[in-house]
């Protein structure tokens, strides 16, 4: 294997398959794109990004059961039995191996807050005809009236069937098949509601047409929507607006992550991506501390008691310097330095008396020059008889070997809904916004709240702990990384009452009636500005995201700042539409 083409962590899911066999997907699966074997004579399967020269071809590899989504392209995305991955990366053409990983979702629509009645008087003619909205997520209730006669087609990439040109998974369905689908979740009704929606609570864009991804997350997967979206959109012949209310954080959070590099390849004039830039505002995921010359540095992190099976740890620094990694667990016990290895397999695994630990120190990424370790803690045990990861407080310890100061940066990430949290001095409020938010061509969207209060299904008043007319408290927080300016703008987040699936299963509270839900997040502020970005592709269908993104940044601001002020956690302030 040439383990200096395979990424950090998906060599430690390579590694634990060797050792474990099947039994280790099931950890796996939850993080990676790993598809465990519905029988025990087929294999184990996972889904990868590959990066290769634009015109490589590479058709010989279905010979060995390696299939390749796409024929051209530097990033694309494969799907192979997990021992092929050897094949794979001995594979001369191929230059790079990134896994495919789950991410995570991130209306009375408070219109007047951003002053979308005086746009919409001043413009009737915007509404959105002719231009497509695309979503991808957890499906839509195709039978809500709110889309009646606008939806297109829905890739229902969780059905089975023989998929589409850009993936050959999953389920196209048209005209009476659409009711096939269904938004067991609720997530991407609720989000469709928000951008084009019509009657009652009406969206922003209400006389768009759509075409819906029910993804399974896997950000392969994800990659393939958007281009598969875009193709229909050229088939049409009309502008799109691609809306994203998801993400995660086992990227460089730099924008130069596999999902990230496909939203800029693939956006341009009339083609343009709308991205959540998460809900971690409150979380202490991040840690970030410059660890001086010579000198050894400590991050704590706490992991809760009898609760999570597996914790990573994402860390990023500067290719020009070199970070030797310990572990030290609660009770004590350590693992020793572990090096940069260039040559070789650069994961090794410790067996603690508590825990087991996997740590990967490979190279710099090809993808930024940037040196990026990965950690992986277990707890005792092998598979589902693996117990819980030890609790209580961690040490991540590092030592810089070089004659230069270098600053860290270390994500958590765990099984158990971000319950792994840094402590002390090293935790940071900042640097939350990962892939794909992250895409330089990305519009990237944090939350504002514009409503505390709504009536549920049952007239009770249910208020939320959330201060009105501010950014929300739960938005993350940029910048990137490589310092540069996320995210773009604001718009209202929080509290926004938007459609209900008739097939999620929501409690009342959060209902207003039976076909609306309210509810909050980055995820609900992005489906506004994907709405309003087809209001403004019908008035200019070539409008690329460079002229997109002036266009909003101009118009929006934060309150008492100067226009123009940037802000790590408004971006550049709620957008103002009466101007646009």
């Amino acid at each position: 294997m040439r383990h200096d083409k395979i990424s950090p962590g998906l060599l430690l899911a390579f590694e634990d398959f060797q050792r474990e066999g099947d039994e280790a997907s099931l950890t796996h699966k939850r993080s990676l794109g790993i598809v465990s074997p519905k029988t025990d004579t087929k294999p184990t399967r996972i889904v990868v990004f590959i990066y290769c020269d634009e015109d490589t071809d590479l058709s010989h590899l279905s010979g060995f059961g390696i299939e390749i989504n796409q024929s051209r392209g530097s990033v694309r995305t494969a799907y192979l039995p997990i021992d092929e991955l050897d094949r794979l990366s001995e594979e001369p053409k191929i230059n790079r191996v990134k896994p495919s990983r789950k991410l995570e979702m991130r209306m009375e629509m408070a219109s007047d807050k951003v002053y979308l009645p005086q746009f919409k008087q001043k413009h009737p003619e915007l509404t959105g005809k002719g231009i497509l909205v695309g979503i991808v997520d957890s499906g839509i209730d195709p039978q809500h009236p709110a889309f009646k006669g606008r939806i297109l087609r829905i890739w229902d990439q969780t059905l089975p069937g023989p998929g589409v040109a850009e993936g050959l998974y999953g389920a196209e369905l048209k005209g009476d098949l659409l009711k096939i689908s269904q938004d067991t979740n609720g997530h991407g009704t609720h989000v469709a509601g928000i951008a084009a929606g019509n009657g009652e609570f009406s969206g922003v864009a209400p006389e768009a047409e759509l075409v819906i991804v029910k993804t399974d997350m896997q950000d392969a997967h994800i990659a393939d929507a958007i281009r598969y979206i875009f193709r229909v959109a050229d088939e049409m012949e009309c502008p799109a607006v691609v809306n994203l209310s998801l993400g995660g954080h086992a990227d460089g959070h730099d924008g130069s992550d596999s999902l990230s590099n496909i939203i800029n390849d693939q956006t341009g004039p009339g083609r343009i991506v709308c991205c959540a830039a998460g809900n971690e505002g409150n979380d202490n995921i991040h840690a970030q501390a410059v660890v001086k010359s010579k000198n050894k540095h400590t991050m704590r992190f706490q992991v809760p008691r009898h609760q999570t099976g597996i914790v990573w740890l994402n860390g990023w620094y500067g290719g020009d310097s070199k970070l030797e990694i310990s572990l030290r667990s609660p009770n004590g016990f350590v693992t020793p330095f572990q090096a940069i290895t260039t040559k070789g397999n650069p994961a090794k695994e410790y067996k603690l008396f508590d825990a087991r630990v996997e740590i990967v120190t490979p190279g710099p990424d090809p993808a930024n020059g940037d040196h990026n370790f990965f950690v992986q803690i277990r707890g005792q045990g092998w598979g589902r008889f693996s117990a819980p990861v030890a609790g209580g407080v961690w040490q991540l310890r590092v030592r810089n070997t070089t004659s230069k100061d270098t600053c860290l940066d270390v994500w958590t990430l765990d099984d158990n809904g971000g319950s792994v949290f840094f402590t002390g001095k090293s935790v940071s409020d900042a640097v939350k916004i990962g892939s794909p938010a992250a895409a330089k061509n990305a519009v990237t969207v944090a939350s504002y709240t514009t409503k505390v209060q709504y009536t549920d299904i049952d007239g009770e008043a249910r208020e939320m702990g959330l201060e009105l007319d501010t950014i929300s408290e739960f938005s993350s927080e940029g910048p990137l990384r490589n310092n540069e300016q996320k995210p773009d703008i604001a718009a209202p987040g929080a509290m926004i009452i938007s459609a209900l699936s008739s097939q999620a299963n929501f409690d009342r509270s959060m209902m207003h009636n039976s076909e609306f839900v309210a509810l909050a997040g980055t995820s609900m502020a992005t489906p506004f500005v994907s709405g309003l970005v087809a209001l403004l592709l019908q008035r200019d269908p070539n409008l690329d995201p460079v002229s997109v993104k002036e266009i909003l940044r101009k118009n929006s601001s934060i309150p008492n700042q100067a226009a123009g002020h940037f802000d790590r956690k408004w971006g550049f302030g709620l957008i103002d539409t009466k101007n646009l």
